[in-house]
């Protein structure tokens, strides 16, 4: 599939002047192209990512909205710990932590938030 047709589904599913992370995950999938590839083609048409999955920002122009402290169950804390490289939590390493304990991805995200952790390597290219 060319670039012009990827652009053309990734129009498709935007909302309010962005893509969603659902919609550039779901989107690599079908056409079997790695994500940070969608979201590079999104780039180069003018949409940002928008609705991160781990809660890191949202739509409308706006960060995530703050959440009021969590308690960090103890399994959750563990598994953040446990994959921490320089300090930050990368997104692939949440998303898998997400899957091993069975909780939604915004869960780890918060988590890692009230613990004090960034998240990085973005999936998509968001962040590094």
């Amino acid at each position: 599939m060319t670039g012009e047709a990827v652009a053309r589904r990734i129009a498709a599913r935007v909302r309010e002047g962005k893509l969603p992370c659902v919609e550039a995950f779901a989107l690599a999938e079908e056409l079997g192209i790695p994500p940070a590839e969608v979201a590079a083609i999104a780039e180069a048409e003018g949409y940002r990512i928008g609705w991160c999955q781990l809660g890191l920002f949202g739509g409308r122009g706006k960060e995530a909205p703050a959440v009021a402290a969590v308690e960090v169950p103890l399994p959750l804390r563990e598994q953040i710990q446990a994959h921490l490289e320089d300090g930050h939590l990368p997104c692939p390493s949440a998303w898998g932590i997400a899957r091993r304990l069975g909780v939604e991805r915004i869960e780890v995200g918060r988590a890692a938030d009230a613990l004090g952790v960034r998240i990085s390597r973005c999936l998509l290219g968001c962040f590094s």
